[in-house]
């Protein structure tokens, strides 16, 4: 199957957007895709485990696609600049620069991003 790299620039106030993101990459994943999520800017916000024990945040929804095997990745400078600890991330979100991200790219089937 094909590689798909989704990009998400949304914070979890964007809902629609984040909401959107979280079934594409769960569809496809479910259709045998081998998916990334690369999460940049306040798409960051997205990752925070803090609210895992409500079905609908997004880290709950973070945390189910780790488990179904989908790839996501942090922008280790977009965490920084948020002054966010690694350790406070979802479990299995992977660190990864803007460096990876090229790579991804260039070896991605499609590209989708959703930004605000």
């Amino acid at each position: 199957m094909s590689k798909l790299l989704i990009l998400l620039f949304s914070s979890p106030m964007q809902f629609q957007n984040t909401s959107t993101a979280f079934n594409f990459a769960e569809t496809a994943a479910s259709l045998g895709h081998e998916v990334a999520v690369f999460c940049d800017t306040d798409g960051i916000y997205n990752l925070l485990a803090g609210e895992l024990l409500d079905e609908e945040k997004s880290a709950a929804r973070v945390a189910r696609l780790v488990e179904k095997g989908v790839q996501i990745l942090a922008c280790m400078e977009s965490v920084r600049r948020r002054g966010i600890n690694m350790q406070n991330l979802v479990r299995g979100v992977r660190k990864s620069s803007l460096a990876q991200l090229v790579e991804l790219m260039e070896i991605s089937d499609r590209i989708v991003a959703f930004k605000s």
